[in-house]
């Protein structure tokens, strides 16, 4: 059966006006090591078979004082005094030498119960409180519990933002590849392009059907009069009376009223397998509008390319696009996602979400 410590006051023994103190402590003299029975700040009582030849003189004295998982050893200079076969007493010839302060700490601390004896060793009397004595904290109230809790989800939610925005920013780096040819905005329909290298001399931007759109003086010294081959409007593309052309490059847009605007791209041949796998590319425009763009259903990549070789294709974009943004150049980029998500979208939700869950966690504990 384990007793609890007695955490009453220290006992003393009989002595002068420095009465002996009985706190666990041992003497070690000369490697022999003593039980102290009694201790004050001018001399300690030991017992222990000792040499008679030692009485009389002066010593250096090790105190040791035992603590669970540590000592406390203090080394006073004593004169011995041998009382009998197992008996002698310890008097300290400089009794406020430099060991008194620590001596004098750890005998006021046991008189008034901060240390207790349990056994040989010493320890802190509030380890030693019996289970009646002074009750365990609180437990955290509701609003504590879920502020803790809010840190914690928001520290995880923001590590996941973070870990997936480094994710996105290392993708964009090593598996996105930018088109160097610029993209444009333009209506959906038929694009028509100059038939030789020339000058642009006569434009009727409202011709109809079978009706000249525009003549073209070629460097052979032709005039070429290129009629309009369908209703519909008119969207000059940079050109304009005067404006000297090669063949293939695209001179106007023509395209009904209410044509959707599509991406008018010229897509490196050898990235066209790479735009198709990865279901389109990446465009910016000027204002920083970002969004996707897909090939249309019915785009068949050409046997033969020109010399610059490059593939022209209409890209269908995943947002609806206003008028106002008609001409407008794109900046085009392919992205393989090497890891199957889409890390840059994940550390945007994740914050949004961090947010959101932020507000609900702040009007619930505002609410309590």
């Amino acid at each position: 059966m384990t007793h609890a410590p007695d955490t009453s006051p220290a006992p003393l023994s009989a002595g002068n006006e420095h009465p002996l103190i009985d706190i666990p402590f041992s003497a070690v003299i000369d490697g022999r090591r003593y039980a102290g029975d009694g201790l004050s700040l001018t001399e300690a009582q030991v017992s222990g078979l000792i040499d008679r030849r030692i009485d009389g003189t002066e010593k250096i004295v090790h105190l040791i004082f035992d603590f669970p998982g540590f000592q406390v050893a203090l080394v006073p200079t004593a004169r011995v005094m041998v009382e009998g076969d197992n008996s002698s007493v310890l008097v300290f010839t400089e009794p406020t030498g430099d060991h008194s302060p620590q001596l004098r700490q750890i005998l006021n601390d046991y008189i008034s119960g901060d240390l207790t004896s349990s056994g040989g060793l010493i320890r802190s009397g509030s380890l030693a409180q019996p289970k009646g004595g002074t009750g365990a904290a609180p437990k955290p109230g509701f609003r504590k519990r879920l502020r803790s809790a809010f840190g914690t989800l928001v520290v995880l939610a923001l590590s996941v933002a973070l870990i997936a925005l480094a994710v996105s920013l290392m993708q964009a780096r090593l598996f996105t590849t930018d088109i160097a040819a610029p993209g444009r905005v333009v209506a959906q329909g038929q694009t028509i392009r100059a038939t030789a290298d020339g000058q642009i001399s006569f434009i009727n931007p409202d011709a109809g059907p079978g009706d000249v759109l525009f003549a073209l003086d070629t460097v052979d010294g032709e005039t070429l009069s290129i009629a309009m081959p369908s209703k519909g409007t008119v969207h000059p593309i940079s050109v304009a009376e005067g404006s000297t052309v090669l063949a293939g490059e695209p001179l106007f847009e023509i395209s009904a009223p209410d044509a959707p605007l599509v991406i008018e791209a010229r897509l490196p041949q050898e990235l066209l397998f790479e735009v198709q796998q990865t279901g389109g590319v990446n465009v910016t425009l000027p204002d920083g509008t970002e969004f996707r763009a897909t090939l249309g259903d019915g785009f068949r990549a050409p046997g033969a390319v020109g010399s610059d070789g490059l593939v022209r294709a209409n890209l269908v974009p995943s947002i609806d696009l206003s008028p106002d943004e008609a001409g407008q150049v794109a900046a085009l980029s392919v992205s393989r996602d090497a890891f199957g998500v889409d890390w840059g979208s994940l550390s945007r939700d994740a914050l949004g979400e961090a947010r959101a869950f932020t507000r609900s966690i702040k009007a619930i504990g505002d609410q309590s």
